[in-house]
């Protein structure tokens, strides 16, 4: 039997300290060998966070190597935050979020905890759409039906979140994750918060519309960040999904579908 060839990965990473904050606490992990993408948030507030995401992003790499399942290897790097902070590396206190994308074939998961986010940007119904929910005050006050999404916005506390890896309160994280089949002309976007904040959903969609490659996307979104502001740390990691358009009459089919899912989304 002939070996089966490697997945041939597209994807993009930006990751850029911003134009406030003098030391880039984000770190990111692009492992496409093992289908493995991660974005780590070290906590801004808090004592040693470049040290924070960088043992997370390690830890988890670890963990998938090994054999664990994604959201394992997510908790696993909480308690290794932990340790390593109990052994004086880091500081006391240091914690950091985290959003992780790991391929299994047909399928896909996303895991996070805090508020580093994920999107799925659906080329063929021109739609961009949030697969994770922040775990924050204001996501908590916006699902109670509290606060308005306009409230969220500019609300005053949506800088707290409510769990990080590394949390002392916390012996165990809920680490949550999303299982989505892989389609055609999909790109998955994980990000820190340095970028949801400053853009909205629907500056994401139009960079996203334009119909331009990874690395234009990629460029743009960073730049339209900075633009804005450029308040935090911002790191973008961009994955084109692995599953080809059909071709023939699959092909057609395909095409008719997407036309009338677009149609049905104008109307």
């Amino acid at each position: 039997m002939e070996p089966q060839p490697k997945q041939q990965w597209l994807f993009e990473y930006r990751t850029d300290a911003g134009r406030v904050r003098e030391l880039n606490e984000d770190a990111c992990l692009c492992n496409p060998e093992l289908g493995l993408w991660v974005v780590a948030d070290g906590m801004g507030g808090h004592s040693c966070g470049e040290v924070a995401s960088a043992l997370a992003i390690d830890s988890i790499e670890k963990g998938i190597i090994s054999g664990e399942s994604l959201s394992d290897a997510v908790q696993q790097a909480h308690l290794d935050i932990l340790a390593e902070a109990g052994r004086g590396n880091g500081a006391d206190g240091m914690g950091t979020t985290v959003v992780a994308l790991k391929d299994h074939g047909e399928e896909f998961s996303v895991a996070w905890v805090g508020d580093s986010r994920g999107y799925v940007w659906d080329d063929a119904t021109g739609r961009l759409s949030q697969i994770t929910q922040d775990h924050s005050l204001v996501e908590r006050l916006l699902s109670s039906g509290l606060i308005s999404a306009d409230e969220a916005k500019s609300h005053p506390q949506r800088h707290l979140i409510t769990q990080c890896l590394g949390s002392k309160e916390l012996e165990r994280v809920k680490v949550e994750e999303v299982i989505l089949d892989w389609q055609p002309q999909q790109v998955l976007l994980l990000c820190s918060d340095g970028l949801t904040e400053e853009l909205t959903d629907n500056d994401m969609q139009t960079i996203f519309s334009a119909q331009a490659d990874l690395e234009k996307s990629a460029d743009r979104l960073l730049r339209m960040a900075l633009n804005k502001g450029g308040q935090d740390n911002i790191s973008i990691i961009l994955v084109q999904s692995p599953k080809p358009r059909p071709k023939g009459l699959s092909g057609m089919l395909y095409r008719i579908k997407v036309g009338f899912k677009k149609a049905f989304s104008r109307s």
